[in-house]
């Protein structure tokens, strides 16, 4: 038993009214049980801890931080680090088997509530959020505003050509991808 589950219901409340509840920088739901932002820092955890997370995927070629490797164990969520290099012009690209295998654990529900981050929650988050939306069946132009609206100043023309041209295979098993996924093949 973790410690969310371990404390009572009253306590939790209590608790939870006295902290002032704060997301993570770039914070937004994905889709039911998929959520992004940018690397969580202490303040947010108890804005964490309301999504009961199972998993946190961080996309980011550098080292976690002490304090959130601390957050995850104590309260017993899965962790996967996928060192995931950001497009930059004119050599450098988002390797796509990578990506797709990233996408592979973001669409197996066995790990929702899901948590994807990087470091800002803009262009790698941003790359696999066009990639998953992609896969939702939305056109390029919805794509490329969600992913503008996230990125302000930041944008990078290699972040949107990866998404308009990533075509890896995304392997999921049928019976635990989400529902509209399947729909969508």
């Amino acid at each position: 038993m973790n410690a969310r589950e371990a404390e009572e219901p009253a306590e939790l409340a209590k608790r939870q009214s006295q902290q002032l509840i704060v997301p993570p920088l770039n914070f937004a739901m994905i889709a039911p049980g998929i959520y992004r932002s940018g690397f969580p820092n202490p303040r947010s955890q108890p804005f964490l801890l309301q999504l009961r997370l199972r998993t946190i995927i961080y996309v980011y070629d550098g080292e976690c931080q002490p304090y959130h490797q601390a957050f995850i164990q104590d309260n017993d969520i899965n962790y996967k680090h996928f060192r995931v290099t950001a497009n930059k012009e004119p050599f450098e690209e988002m390797d796509h088997a990578l990506v797709a295998q990233v996408l592979a654990e973001v669409l197996d529900t066995r790990n929702y509530p899901l948590l994807l981050h990087c470091n800002r929650g803009i262009r790698r988050v941003g790359c696999l959020v066009g990639c998953i939306r992609k896969l939702q069946g939305w056109a390029m132009t919805a794509i490329f505003d969600e992913y503008q609206r996230f990125s302000g100043t930041k944008i990078r023309i290699s972040d949107q050509e990866f998404i308009e041209v990533f075509r890896h295979p995304v392997h999921t098993s049928p019976q635990f991808q989400p529902t509209w996924l399947a729909d969508q093949q």
